[in-house]
């Protein structure tokens, strides 16, 4: 048995006003516009929920984070425990204007997918 990792497109990664908005089916969330350039830079950041912004008058709790993968390729996010993911390229482009939006995909992890033995390995190469 082995693991296998699928990415589902659920929402989109905005630049507003500074900020980095992430909506989510479920949520929107923010990471605040003094933490755009320090995530830029490989700095994990705290994400907020959008609505807790508001009703705190500005001082939220986190509900994740957000951090640049080490293969430098991808942002991730961790909101409420559960893993999303952006492409880098297109975070950056929609930060500077250039894209309207970054994809933003979850991230599911399946188990039990059947792993190949060594003998069904032998049989597909003869």
């Amino acid at each position: 048995m082995s693991q296998a990792t699928t990415f589902e497109h659920i929402g989109a990664a905005r630049q507003y006003e500074g900020t980095l908005r992430i909506d989510i089916k479920t949520m929107q969330a923010v990471v605040a516009r003094s933490d755009v350039a320090r995530l830029l830079d490989r700095w994990p950041v705290d994400v907020f929920d959008i609505s807790d912004v508001m009703k705190t008058a500005g001082n939220p709790s986190p509900v994740g984070r957000a951090w640049v993968t080490r293969s430098g390729k991808a942002v991730m996010y961790m909101i409420n425990g559960i893993k999303y993911i952006s492409p880098l390229a297109q975070v950056k482009g929609a930060i500077t204007g250039e894209r309207k939006y970054a994809n933003v995909s979850i991230m599911r992890e399946i188990a039990g997918l059947p792993a190949l033995s060594s003998s069904s390995v032998a049989e597909v190469a003869a």
